[in-house]
């Protein structure tokens, strides 16, 4: 993917730990501050997604829940409407909605998610 420069002042304290962090996690500090930025970027604009830590690397999950978008996905084609699938999760609506949402926004992302995740 393309990618443009674009810089930013931040507070010495932010820059201390994002660095601390990217050390951790042995990425460039702007590796690590893009990703950051696309996450939150992207948890704006589909209120209800996270981001966390899983096997195949970041992953799309639905905040407050265990749950990845990408589980939701599959759930929802078995069950092929949104309230069996909000059922199935004991969810209201709008969280399963959210998730389709990211879903159809992002699908080569989700399919690379639960590729990794199924095939451990």
């Amino acid at each position: 993917m393309a990618t443009i420069v674009q810089s930013c002042r931040i507070e010495k304290d932010a820059a201390d730990l994002l660095s601390k962090q990217a050390k951790r996690r042995q990425l460039e500090v702007s590796t690590l501050s893009s990703l950051y930025l696309k996450e939150k970027a992207r948890e704006e604009e589909f209120p209800g997604i996270g981001f966390r830590d899983s096997i195949a690397g970041r992953e799309a999950y639905l905040l407050g829940q265990r749950v990845a978008v990408w589980e939701v996905l599959d759930v929802y084609r078995e069950a092929k409407t949104i309230f069996r699938t909000a059922d199935h999760f004991g969810w209201p609506d709008y969280m399963v909605k959210c998730a389709l949402a990211y879903a159809r926004q992002f699908p080569e992302e989700i399919a690379g998610q639960r590729k990794a995740e199924v095939s451990e």
